[in-house]
């Protein structure tokens, strides 16, 4: 024992680091799993199942995947990312965590390279989709990042993706004859002095939205509802601190107001299961405030309305939307211009084949945003 004090004695910081460590050890392995942080609006990865295929897959090798377990569920990791964020910014830094910040309160993705061959496979399967239904109107949107309109609010030095260049490529590389590709780019680009993207989330805003939805439905020789008309059903949510706040936890950071209105509905249906209007109002109490919109992301969502502009009496009009989760704050203006909205996610269905088979559609919308579309390897499900 005194030989032990004497080490002690001798070594304090190596005795000291060796109680931390066993102490982490202890309470990492004590501590319960979480499935979701909401500090960094996220689910966060679980411990992955041992075999040895997994451990010799070069792909997704079992040791990455562990590595992203241990990282993800880290004893008091919200409380070790909100410790980082405040050291990074006593000392000035303007990068977090992938996040950089930008004049008037902006953030912005750092975003220097996407993955090529994802994005031409996913122009693949929209081609194959596209000639599954040639006998229908289809538009093709793919929405910019904030940085890309927004360029003038970016911090000095930063080069991100030119995405005005490669969402120009993919559109040329769209081979259906029936697919308009509207270019949503020159249309925000217009407007980029006015409030269209949030300061701290990576979508774009409620007012950014009816933007694009009044190009959209022009450019159909469709009526719809103007911003003005939807304004007297206003409501506001303040004190949203959306994604990019998420993962850099700037202490200065500015809040963001949601926008959205109260638009009657007759009927929600989501994945054949009855919803109480557009909204999941629970979340705007939450910290994933846009999560509202549409309940957020589920596989097929229908909406009908008496809202219709162009209603004529006859066969009730219909569009499908496919999209990702930009979409989920722009989908209840259609209402004023369609009769019903089909809504689609390909990330949570399993196939297209027995809405395609049972229905058709007016016009059909497929609108993702650039990053969504270069990432996203659910977009093949379409073709099934």
């Amino acid at each position: 024992m005194k030989k032990l004090i004497e080490n002690i004695k001798k070594y304090p910081i190596v005795f000291i680091f060796g109680i931390l460590l066993l102490v982490m050890t202890v309470a990492d392995f004590s501590s319960p799993v979480r499935n979701y942080s909401d500090t960094e609006n996220r689910i966060l990865s679980q411990k992955p199942s041992f075999s040895i295929s997994k451990l010799l897959d070069k792909s997704n090798p079992y040791t990455s995947q562990y590595e992203s377990y241990v990282n993800d569920q880290f004893f008091a990791r919200d409380f070790w990312i909100d410790a980082k964020s405040r050291i990074e910014t006593a000392i000035g830094k303007i990068e977090n965590n992938g996040i950089v910040y930008g004049k008037d309160g902006h953030m912005f993705e750092k975003y220097t390279s996407f993955d090529t061959e994802q994005t031409q496979n996913n122009i693949n399967y929209l081609n194959e989709f596209f000639a599954m239904i040639s006998d229908t109107k289809i538009t093709f949107t793919i929405i910019p990042s904030s940085y890309q309109v927004l360029s003038d609010k970016m911090p000095y030095g930063l080069i991100n993706v030119d995405q005005s260049k490669y969402i120009s490529d993919i559109y040329s590389k769209i081979s259906a004859d029936n697919v308009n590709c509207f270019d949503m780019l020159s249309v925000l680009n217009g407007h980029k002095d006015e409030n269209i993207y949030y300061r701290t989330d990576h979508h774009w805003t409620s007012y950014g939205a009816h933007i694009a939805y009044s190009a959209l439905i022009d450019n159909w020789g469709l009526n719809g509802v103007s911003w003005n008309e939807l304004a007297p059903l206003k409501k506001e949510e303040p004190e949203f601190y959306g994604t990019y706040y998420s993962k850099s936890k700037k202490l200065s950071a500015q809040p963001d107001t949601i926008t959205y209105f109260d638009i009657p509905t007759t009927s929600v249906e989501i994945d054949s299961e009855k919803a109480d209007g557009l909204y999941d109002y629970s979340k705007f109490s939450e910290r994933d405030k846009y999560a509202a919109f549409l309940h957020g992301n589920n596989g097929i969502t229908r909406i009908k309305s008496d809202n219709n502009k162009n209603n004529t009496g006859d066969t009730p009009s219909k569009i499908l939307v496919i999209k990702d989760s930009y979409a989920n704050c722009f989908v209840p203006y259609l209402t004023y211009s369609f009769d019903e909205v089909v809504v689609v996610d390909p990330r949570s269905i399993r196939t297209m084949k027995d809405l395609l088979d049972n229905e058709t559609f007016d016009e059909v919308l497929v609108m993702y945003n650039f990053m969504n579309f270069t990432s996203d390897n659910n977009i093949a499900r379409l073709r099934w």
